[in-house]
């Protein structure tokens, strides 16, 4: 359970640092914009509830497609055609600019293991043994 808190702290320090790098700091603007313009179109359309939009808007963005829900005319098919290679480079990148992030901070970061021999050093003890150090 730790170690997926810990992971989830580093997934939102990574999130973070997209929000404050300049040259990705738009890709969460323009990927909410796509799921929103994506969800008004479909509700307005395909006469489906906001909730169902959004939720066809999610999972054709994500490329999950579970059928379930469907584009019933020619102009709507179409703009599904462009909004898929639309927002499937751009989440591609959001993506991949949280992913660099990540490993980013996980490659500057000392391991646990580094941080335990440390503190050990500065406390005097011998890393092996947990004896103090002759």
């Amino acid at each position: 359970m730790i170690s997926l808190l810990l992971a989830l702290r580093g997934l939102w320090r990574a999130i973070a640092a997209v929000w404050r790098d300049p040259e990705t700091k738009a890709l969460p603007f323009v990927a909410a914009a796509l799921v929103v313009t994506g969800t008004i179109f479909y509700w307005r359309t395909e006469d489906w509830t906001i909730v169902q939009s959004l939720y066809f808007s999610v999972v054709t963005l994500t490329t999950v497609g579970y059928g379930d829900l469907h584009p019933t005319s020619a102009g709507t098919q179409l703009f599904t055609i462009i909004y898929i290679l639309t927002g499937l480079g751009v989440f591609v990148a959001l993506l991949a600019s949280v992913a660099e992030q990540y490993i980013k901070q996980k490659s500057e970061s000392p391991s646990a293991r580094d941080r335990l021999h440390a503190r050990r050093r500065r406390s005097g003890t011998d890393q092996e043994t947990g004896a103090p150090e002759q």
